[in-house]
Order: C-alpha cells, then sequence, then structure tokens
C-alpha cells in the first residue's frame, strides 16, 4: 500500500482527499482563548467571520512530530508513504515530519518526506499530479522527479485586500500599513521557486494589482498546464477573476479557496492565481 500525506494547508478542489484516500495532517490556529486544529474544527466561513471581528493577530503553529508519528504507526511492513508538505521556508511541519519518521525508525516501511517549497494551491498542485501518477502506477522515484518538475514551472500570485492582517502579523510596521491603505496599495505577493513568500510588486488599488496579475498569467498561458483561482473568503472575486480567465485560458481552471492558517497571515478578501 502507499499513502499520501500533506498538511492542512494544502488547497485542493472540493472532494478530492476524499475520493484519493489522502491523509492531511492538520496545523492548528488559536484565536480568542481557544485553538482549532485548520480544516476540522471550524469551517472557513465561520473562522473568517471570527477573524474579521477580532482586532488580534491568531496565532498559528505547526503539527507536533507526534501527530505525524500516529500516521506512520498506521503503515504496516511493506507500506510506502509520500508525504508533501508546506514550504520549509514558511513552517517547521518538513522537520516535524522528519523527526516523526526517525522516532519510528522502520526500515521495512519506506517513507518519503517532500518539502513542496510551496502551500495552499502550489502545494496542491503537486499534492494532485502525486495522485495521478500513483494511479498510473508510477513508482516512487518516477513520482519524486515529476514533483521535482512541478515546482520549478509552479507560480503563485496573490493580492492582500487589507494591509491589517500583513501588520497584525508583524510583516509590516504600523505606519506602513497606515500609509499604504490611505493610498490604497496592494502587494501582490509571491511564491516562486525558493518556497518563500515575497512582495511581487506593490500597486494603486486592487483592480488595478489584480489585472496585472492576470496580465501576468497570460503571458504565460500558452505552456500552463493548470491555472487556479485562489482566494481567502472572497468566492464571488473569485469567480468574477475566474471568467476573465475563461476568455484566454482553455485548459483546466479551477477554484480554491486558502484555509486558517495561511488565510490568517494574508487576510479575508485576498485573491490569487496559479499555474504550472
Amino acid at each position: 500500500m502507499r499513502l499520501i500525506i500533506t498538511d492542512s494547508t494544502v488547497s485542493l478542489p472540493a472532494g478530492f482527499a476524499e475520493s484519493n484516500n489522502i491523509t492531511i495532517v492538520p496545523l492548528k490556529v488559536n484565536i480568542d482563548g481557544k485553538s482549532y486544529r485548520d480544516g476540522i474544527d471550524i469551517s472557513n466561513r465561520e473562522y473568517y467571520k471570527l477573524l474579521r471581528s477580532k482586532p488580534v493577530f491568531p496565532q498559528t503553529s505547526q503539527p507536533s512530530s507526534g501527530d505525524f508519528l500516529k500516521v506512520f504507526k498506521t503503515l504496516k511492513p511493506g507500506d510506502e508513504a509520500l508525504v508533501i508538505l508546506i514550504s520549509s521556508q514558511i513552517s517547521g511541519t518538513v522537520q516535524a515530519a522528519q523527526i516523526a519518521k526517525n522516532m519510528l525508525n522502520n526500515d521495512k516501511i519506506r517513507i518519503e518526506i517532500i518539502d513542496s517549497l510551496s502551500t495552499v494551491i502550489g502545494l496542491g498542485f503537486q499534492v494532485m499530479k502525486a495522485c495521478e501518477l500513483n494511479n498510473e502506477g508510477k513508482s516512487l522515484e518516477e513520482i519524486i522527479q515529476e514533483l521535482k518538475q512541478v515546482q520549478e514551472k509552479s507560480k503563485i500570485l496573490f493580492v492582500v485586500d487589507n494591509l491589517e492582517y500583513l501588520h497584525r502579523g508583524g510583516r509590516i510596521s504600523h505606519t506602513a500599513k497606515t500609509i499604504g491603505n490611505l493610498l490604497q496599495l496592494k502587494p501582490i505577493l509571491s511564491i516562486i521557486g525558493n518556497g518563500r513568500i515575497e512582495v511581487y510588486d506593490k500597486v494603486r488599488t486592487k483592480g488595478k494589482a489584480v489585472k496585472k496579475i492576470i496580465e501576468e498569467l497570460k503571458s504565460e498561458a500558452a505552456k500552463a498546464k493548470l491555472v487556479s483561482v485562489a482566494h481567502v473568503d472572497a468566492p464571488s472575486e473569485a469567480e468574477a477573476i475566474y471568467k476573465q480567465v475563461k476568455e484566454f485560458y482553455k485548459g483546466p481552471i479551477i477554484i480554491t479557496e486558502a484555509g486558517p492558517v495561511i488565510g490568517s497571515h494574508v487576510g479575508p478578501g485576498s485573491v490569487g492565481l496559479a499555474w504550472y
């Protein structure tokens, strides 16, 4: 048996994880004195409503090594596990999984841990590709090689709606937040290749920022195999972007939403595009 494991920061099409028997190890988010397992204990709608109403920044935490060890112990001799996780540049989740693998110390079970160098739908692209190749009967070596290519080709650009959440998380100062909001500056953030979230550009007004990321996709659309419109509690905006992209891109397009852990950092109202 081969088990595909990922973490809860992954964004996947509705029902994909269940239909492909993917095991998801949750990160945690703590807000208003309560701890929630990402994607399990609270719905996205409920969480973002809570986040909008609280002036504090929630604390997010990676799974423990024990969380991974519990999953690994379900494997039997001869089994394999492909563990594809959020970028090690963003979270310590990869390290926690590696410690659990060392704790299991069972040479009759093969566990391969992949640093996706991404998260949300960028991580999702790799999980989806792994499932596709697994269903085709590919070996672990073949799957890992293909995932490296997906990593190299993946591009994620997203527009932050409100600088408040970057400020709460300590990413920008109060002054930068205030001036930025007054000038309607909308940062375009990116995850491209190195596994870090970086500022790609700063654009006046959200409309212009969204137009820019659509133009970026349009310039690379001819070689894109899969496109995703991503959002944080902004389904109507995501649908509008989807319609614009569909005018020039005829390949598959999926709409996905970031969950509480990643959504806390960029804030509700954020929208983006990803492709590889």
